[in-house]
């Protein structure tokens, strides 16, 4: 990852801004496979956003890649915590007072275990927010940060009353180049043939199809706005109107966890995979046939066998970045579908194992 890209998560993370955080590293997990402070600031992130898959997985990469790091020892109790797996929790813990005899969250979270925490109890701290007094310790904002904080506060006022004052007469252009992608009024809209079985449009189809991609990208609903995209690229409409949905689609932004919009269910993927190619999907399944290469992992998602009731279909996944896995574990696969050969494929995003 360049040096850039780790300052600004960096700053980010010390702004509290955890989301942003995710949104900017995770899509760089093979890359930065030997870096501590990246998967750290990742690991760190996803725990305070409830991402307990994520921080599992970020955390404990970073603590191998640094036994002796005590807020990646800490993270995990917290992790084990949440999990009610006590005993767990205890023995980081205590690794952390080897280190550091007055560390004050592990002090404090020995004591809570020495007056008999129980998984009710347990629930409490996470319903209450307070078991946030044992995450690992986020760094200081400086005055600075604070300065420039109220400074931005002020200009948001004052940004939201000058929007308030327009907003009737001026609409909202979030994605700034969106609204500029349009059909000349004198180019063909269709062409004679190239429709996929059921995609035939008129010509006033076409226009609506257009304008419902560019709506769809303006209101952050990526996922249709690319399947409606990929409507028109399988319709009867005209070269030039084709390479312009696909500059739309091309605004579309990869998603995480936590900011994935509009997922679609594996049975009606299957029925027609082009048309949800470059669609984001979060399911869940059990991971079968895994094999672990030099640059990618591939495996088959057994889609909604995690729980072994109902076996949706088998969907082959690849993976480009670093994650220990096993075959037969039940997991949540975000992921970007690939419609090679008429088939579901799945280049995938990010991972979490369930029941963490």
């Amino acid at each position: 990852m360049p040096r850039k890209s780790l300052a600004d998560a960096r700053r980010l993370f010390r702004a509290r801004k955890f989301s942003e955080v995710i949104r900017l590293l995770e899509p760089e997990v093979f890359r930065n496979r030997e870096s501590h402070e990246y998967f750290s600031l990742l690991g760190f992130s996803c725990l305070q956003t409830g991402d307990l898959g994520g921080a599992t997985s970020y955390i404990t990469r970073a603590h191998q890649l640094k036994p002796g790091d005590t807020n990646a020892l800490l993270g995990l109790a917290a992790i084990h915590l949440k999990k009610a797996e006590t005993e767990n929790a205890l023995k980081r813990w205590l690794e952390v007072l080897d280190a550091q005899p007055n560390n004050a969250i592990a002090r404090r979270g020995m004591n809570m275990l020495r007056k008999g925490l129980s998984r009710d109890g347990v629930q409490e701290l996470i319903d209450s927010g307070k078991i946030r007094q044992l995450y690992p310790p986020l760094p200081s904002r400086s005055r600075a940060a604070w300065a420039l904080a109220a400074a931005l506060l002020a200009l948001v006022v004052l940004g939201s009353v000058f929007l308030a004052l327009r907003l009737t007469r001026a609409p909202s252009n979030a994605r700034p180049g969106v609204s500029s992608v349009e059909i000349p009024p004198d180019l063909p809209k269709l062409t004679e043939d190239g429709a996929a079985p059921g995609h035939a449009l008129t010509e006033r189809q076409v226009r609506q199809s257009f304008q419902k991609v560019k709506s769809e990208l303006l209101a952050y609903h990526d996922n249709l706005a690319i399947l409606e995209a990929n409507r028109l690229l399988l319709s009867n409409a005209s070269l030039p109107v084709k390479e312009r949905a696909r500059v739309l689609k091309g605004f579309a932004i990869r998603p995480s966890f936590t900011t994935i919009r509009d997922s679609f269910p594996y049975s009606d993927v299957a029925k027609e995979p082009a048309l949800y190619d470059g669609c984001a999907v979060n399911w869940k399944g059990k991971l079968a046939n895994l094999s672990v290469g030099e640059q990618a992992i591939s495996f088959d998602l057994l889609v909604g066998y995690e729980k072994e009731k109902e076996l949706q279909g088998i969907v082959a996944v690849t993976l480009d970045f670093p994650i220990q896995l096993e075959n037969g574990i039940p997991l949540e696969l975000l992921g970007v579908i690939a419609s090679g050969d008429g088939r579901v494929v799945l280049r995938g995003i990010s991972i979490h194992r369930l029941g963490q």
